[in-house]
């Protein structure tokens, strides 16, 4: 490991000639192995013990991700750049950093067990909201915030830094949220946003681990970007769905209105995807395949549930279930796991309680349930 990263490349052989003349390398690789073949050769300040901790698991996971590929010249340059971790440098530095907004949401301790709807600013003061639909809406500064019709709340901005607030919803509650810039965001069940008070001159941005319905307002100067743990959404103004709860194996977007551009986040030292998304499409991405799926959808079914009803084509009655025990704050124990596949068709109207949602989807779906306290028995 005490071999300079120039005598490795040699012995190796590899020269940007031998780069740019790889037969089985396509031009976003051959981009990425340029890329890395300069700064391999570029002396670098040494890493600290966090940094070459972090950039070995990027590594790892590019290294996996490259033997599936079965590219030679890739897993080269994986292996490469691991070395080069060792003997030190700062390219890592640029390559898909979490940003301050979710490294905070990402810091923020929080309990699934809470009942209450809570608003904590930026001072650390929580305000606890007891309905189960609650509304909350911003001034223009950011700095005065109604809570339903009857509280009034100040916060105290410091125009050096950033003011996060944040907005935790339980399962069993939702909320209707207006931001400073005039943005109106929906948050179901069991969801968190982090978002500024007040947004910066250059770009708007929040943080969302859950569901919700954005109206973004429209200002082609200052993108709106929602980050979540799978990928980011850009938008300028539009209508559209996001359900990235990070308990979940997929997550998706569902665009109304407008037009998006979803970019997926990676581990890995490659190239990250990027998808534009038009009205009426939802794009999928499965955290085990790591894909994004495009196909058409009616968008007003996945954005019913804050109208107070779910409408599902399809769908399996394992996905069905969660939505229900999140909406309904109530445990939902599937004893028989081939159950979980078996699909359901319709509307289900959330006014109804539990039993009558139960009973709606038994009609044409087979099986059983038991309800004590809080926990539901599916068999």
């Amino acid at each position: 490991m005490k071999k300079k990263i120039e005598d490795i490349l040699v012995e190796e052989g590899i020269t940007e000639k031998k780069i740019k003349e790889e037969p089985n390398a396509s031009p976003k690789i051959l981009d990425t192995a340029n890329q890395l073949y300069s700064y391999l050769k570029t002396p670098k300040n040494k890493w600290s013990a966090l940094e070459k901790k972090q950039l070995h698991f990027r590594i790892q996971h590019s290294i996996e991700t490259i033997t599936r590929r079965k590219t030679r010249r890739i897993w080269f340059t994986a292996a490469s750049v691991f070395i080069f971790a060792i003997s030190g440098g700062i390219w890592y530095s640029q390559f898909n950093q979490p940003s301050e907004i979710a490294d905070f949401a990402n810091s923020i301790k929080e309990s699934k067990n809470d009942t209450i709807t809570r608003l904590v600013l930026s001072e650390a003061r929580a305000i606890e909201i007891s309905e189960v639909e609650s509304e909350i809406q911003y001034d223009t500064k950011g700095e005065e915030i109604a809570i339903g019709s009857s509280q009034t709340v100040q916060q105290k901005l410091e125009p050096v830094k950033p003011s996060y607030n944040t907005l935790t919803v339980p399962y069993g509650k939702r909320s209707k949220i207006t931001l400073s810039e005039g943005t109106t965001v929906w948050l179901n069940s069991g969801s968190k946003m982090v978002y500024p008070a007040v947004f910066a001159k250059n770009k708007r941005e929040v943080y969302l681990d859950g569901e919700a319905i954005f109206n973004v307002s429209k200002d082609p100067e200052r993108p709106f970007v929602v980050q979540s743990q799978q990928f980011n959404i850009e938008v300028i103004g539009t209508i559209f769905n996001l359900s990235a709860y990070s308990d979940d194996q997929s997550s998706t977007a569902v665009l109304k209105e407008g037009s998006i551009k979803l970019i997926r986040k990676t581990k890995a030292y490659l190239p990250t995807e990027n998808k534009m998304i038009s009205p009426g499409e939802m794009v999928t991405f499965e955290e085990e395949g790591e894909q994004l799926v495009v196909r058409k959808v009616n968008p007003s079914d996945y954005l019913s549930w804050h109208h107070g009803y779910y409408v599902f084509k399809s769908e399996t009655l394992g996905n069905i279930l969660k939505k229900i025990s999140r909406y309904y704050n109530i445990e939902i124990d599937l004893k028989d796991r081939e159950l979980a596949q078996i699909t359901f068709s319709g509307r289900l109207d959330l006014k109804n309680n539990i039993k009558e949602v139960l009973h709606t989807i038994k009609k044409t779906t087979p099986f059983n349930f038991k309800e004590e306290e809080k926990i539901v028995t599916i068999y």
